[in-house]
């Protein structure tokens, strides 16, 4: 529900990013400033958008901007009447991602969410939103309890995640952490990160003095 419409990503269009990827001046620039990524990416497979390749040209040889297809991926016209379609179709747990207000939570779970992702698309479509944590509580204060909440969106370490949780949320998901993991060492990277987060949660814990997430609550916020 975050992307009714295709935003301007200023950079992307900077940049020439497209899909599948091209090269351009800065690209090759890029590349001969890490030769040993270089290297690697020459003697392993090919990176494939295996996840649209099979589906639209743009995901094999023609080469078309990231916001030229996602522009072609969303119908804009989609009414909360066709998400109770889909939940009615569906027919077991569903959730809402994108959602930054009050009003719109309680629009969800009277159409019969059974969760309510809290986000912003990671800072990326509307310049200027709230963030997912300053939309959580006023969410949390609306359908608390009526659904799961999942706050996304800027979780970076464990404290993060216990203020989220503090202030309502049923839990968190993250992207760019295990992200980072994956690009400076692949599989290990992102293990190594998961356990980071762990650890971080685990002493914040212990510092606050909770045996289990349960008896995090509102009162660990002053």
């Amino acid at each position: 529900m975050d992307i009714p419409a295709a935003s301007n990503r200023e950079r992307e269009l900077r940049y020439g990013f497209t899909m599948p990827p091209k090269l351009n001046l800065a690209g090759l620039a890029g590349f001969a400033a890490k030769p040993g990524w270089v290297y690697r990416a020459l003697t392993h497979p090919a990176t494939k958008l295996a996840n649209v390749a099979h589906k639209i040209p743009e995901g094999s040889s023609q080469s078309s901007s990231l916001m030229e297809y996602i522009a072609k991926q969303f119908d804009p016209s989609v009414t909360w009447d066709d998400m109770e379609w889909m939940i009615s179709e569906w027919g077991k747990p569903f959730a809402i991602k994108g959602i930054l207000s009050a009003a719109d939570a309680r629009k969800a779970v009277d159409v019969g969410v059974s969760a309510i992702m809290v986000s912003n698309h990671g800072g990326r479509q509307l310049d200027g939103a709230l963030s997912a944590f300053e939309a959580l509580g006023p969410i949390v204060d609306e359908v608390g309890g009526e659904c799961e909440i999942i706050c996304d969106g800027g979780i970076r370490r464990g404290t993060h995640v216990l203020k989220a949780l503090a202030r309502g949320a049923t839990a968190c998901s993250m992207g760019r952490p295990y992200l980072f993991g994956l690009a400076a060492a692949g599989q290990a990277g992102v293990a190594k990160a998961l356990a980071l987060l762990r650890a971080e949660i685990e002493r914040d814990m212990g510092l606050l003095g909770c045996r289990n997430v349960g008896e995090i609550s509102s009162k660990h916020i002053t």
